[in-house]
C-alpha cells in the first residue's frame, strides 16, 4: 500500500476528515476507483464541504445504490446540497431502503418549510407559467429543492397550465416518470388537449423503441458522407422526440415517412393547412415551437 493511502486510512480511523480527504483525493486523481470514491466522499461530506462531496459522487453515482450503508451516505450528500427531489428519484429505484433514508429525508423536508424563503420558492415554482423561457428553465430546477408534497402539488398544476413552454412541461412529466408516482396527473400534450396519465405506468425516453428505429432510419437515409449534417438532424429528431414525449408511438406511426420529412420538408407546396395529426401538421407544430426555444 502506497504512503498516501496509509496516512488517508489513519487520518479517516481517526475521523481527522480534512486530512483524509486530502490524501484521498490525491489517491483519486493518480488512481480513481469506487472504493476510493466512497471514502473521499465521505471524508468530505463530514468534513462540511458539501458541494465537493456531491462533485465526486456523480463521478461514480451507481455504485452508491448497491448496499444500504451507501444508499444513506447518498442520500446526505445530496440533501445536503438541497436536491431533494434527486434523492427521491434514485431512492425510488432501491429495492429495500434502509429506514434512516426515510427519516433523512423527511427532516430535510421539515427544515425546506421552516426557512424564510420557502412560501417564496414554493410560489415561483408555482407561478412559472408567468415568466420567459430562460426564467422557467431556473425556476425547473430550483423547484427540485422543494419537498415532494409541494413539487407535485405545482407539477399537477403546471402539466395543464398552456403558459408553460412544452420543453418544461415534458421535463416536468419526466420527473414524475422517474418519481414512480403512483398518482394520476392530467397533461396538456402539444395538440393542446389534456390526458390522463398515471406517474409510474410511464415509460422513461429511453424505453422507446421508436426511438431507436427513428435513429437508424436518418443514420440510413442520410449516410455517413455528411456528418455535419447527419448530426444537426440528429439533434432535430432528438428535440422532437423529446417534446411529443409521452406520446411518441401516436405522433409518429411511420418513420419513413417523419424522417424523410425531417430531411426533404413539405412534399407539396400548398396554402392549404396541413390535415391535423398528419406528419406535415406534427413537424410544423414542432419546427415553430423549437423556433420559440432558440429565438430563431
Amino acid at each position: 500500500m502506497d504512503r498516501n493511502l496509509q496516512l488517508a486510512n489513519e487520518a479517516f480511523k481517526n475521523q481527522k476528515w480534512g486530512q483524509a480527504a486530502q490524501f484521498y483525493e490525491q489517491e483519486y486523481q493518480s488512481a480513481p476507483s469506487e472504493k476510493i470514491n466512497h471514502l473521499l466522499v465521505k471524508s468530505l461530506f463530514e468534513n462540511h464541504q458539501d458541494k465537493m462531496a456531491y462533485a465526486v459522487m456523480m463521478d461514480n453515482l451507481n455504485s452508491y445504490l448497491m448496499d444500504g450503508q451507501h444508499v444513506i451516505l447518498m442520500v446526505q450528500v445530496l440533501l445536503a446540497n438541497h436536491q431533494i427531489l434527486m434523492a427521491h428519484i434514485l431512492t425510488a429505484t432501491v429495492p429495500q431502503l434502509p429506514k434512516r433514508v426515510d427519516q433523512l429525508i423527511s427532516q430535510a423536508e421539515d427544515a425546506a418549510r421552516q426557512k424564510p424563503e420557502f412560501k417564496k420558492a414554493y410560489q415561483t415554482f408555482y407561478q412559472l407559467s408567468a415568466l420567459t423561457l430562460t426564467q422557467q428553465q431556473r425556476a425547473f430546477e430550483k423547484g427540485k429543492e422543494l419537498p415532494l408534497e409541494e413539487w407535485v402539488t405545482a407539477t399537477k398544476a403546471l402539466l395543464i397550465d398552456p403558459f408553460v413552454k412544452p420543453i418544461i412541461r415534458v421535463s416536468l412529466l419526466e420527473m414524475v416518470q422517474k418519481l414512480k408516482l403512483p398518482e394520476r396527473f392530467d397533461f396538456r400534450w402539444l395538440d393542446n388537449k389534456n390526458y390522463g396519465i398515471t406517474g409510474n405506468q410511464l415509460k422513461s425516453l429511453a424505453e422507446f423503441d421508436k426511438v431507436g428505429l427513428l435513429e437508424r432510419t436518418l443514420q440510413e437515409m442520410i449516410g455517413d458522407h455528411d456528418p455535419v449534417t447527419q448530426q444537426l438532424y440528429q439533434n432535430e429528431l432528438g428535440l422532437q422526440v423529446t417534446l411529443l414525449y409521452p406520446f411518441i408511438d401516436r405522433a409518429i406511426p411511420d418513420v419513413k415517412a417523419w424522417v424523410t420529412r425531417l430531411i426533404e420538408g413539405d412534399q407539396v407546396q400548398s396554402a392549404a393547412l396541413p390535415t391535423m395529426y398528419s406528419v406535415e401538421w406534427w413537424q410544423r407544430q414542432l419546427s415553430q415551437i423549437m423556433s420559440e426555444m432558440t429565438g430563431a
